[in-house]
């Protein structure tokens, strides 16, 4: 049986059986120590920091870029690198801790025969909406009713029978005056009341 012929190392010059096993310590120090970790671990290593990002606050050149975005509504990359004095890779990095907030939109478009990012501001509505506690006795029998802002199709007598999208007059779920003007009253915090009785009477006429 033919000895098995031995292998050279190309960074120390030393002959080994099995090259694969010797661990070089000039090749560590010429590329650096070989990263064991496995695919898993890097991407949940990956998915920790992004966790971390999501919960911090934004910081000062961060903010500075978002309220250029804001101010422009939609911006092209290019811009926005020239408007916010930002390295390409840095703004990269800051587009996607923004859209990671949800606090922009981006887009890839296809301008001048290149592909360029386009973003767009997201509009915050949380300081312009109010939302009150609704106050509602449930001692009464009508409660639920009161509940859901009279919303008419919890008692309107046409669902079940009626209401459907085949229908082409007034009960149709698309076309449906009731919750029309339920939608409408309650825009604009109105009180809506609606009675079911009455109207079938006048459908039965």
């Amino acid at each position: 049986m033919a000895k098995k012929k031995k292998e050279v190392c190309p960074y120390c010059g030393k002959s080994f059986a099995y090259l694969s096993r010797h661990k070089c310590k000039i090749k560590e120090k010429v590329e650096g120590p070989a990263d064991e970790r496995s695919t898993v671990e890097r991407r949940i290593e990956r998915i920790e920091e992004k966790k971390k990002d999501l919960k911090r606050s934004l910081k000062k050149d961060e903010k500075k870029i978002l309220e250029i975005i804001n101010r422009e509504k939609d911006i092209y990359f290019s811009e926005l690198m020239e408007l916010s004095e930002q390295e390409r890779n840095d703004l990269e990095y800051v587009l996607d801790l923004l859209v990671l907030k949800s606090k922009v939109k981006v887009s890839r478009e296809l301008v001048e025969a290149s592909w360029t990012k386009h973003i767009f501001a997201v509009e915050d509505y949380k300081d312009s909406v109010s939302i009150e506690d609704a106050d509602v006795n449930k001692k009464k029998k009508d409660f639920i009713w009161n509940m859901f802002s009279r919303q008419p199709c919890f008692i309107c007598p046409f669902v079940e029978s009626k209401c459907n999208e085949t229908n082409q007059n007034a009960l149709n779920p698309h076309y449906c005056p009731w919750l029309t003007d339920w939608i409408e009253k309650s825009l604009k915090g109105q009180e809506y009341n609606v009675n079911f009785d009455d109207i079938n009477e006048e459908l039965l006429d």
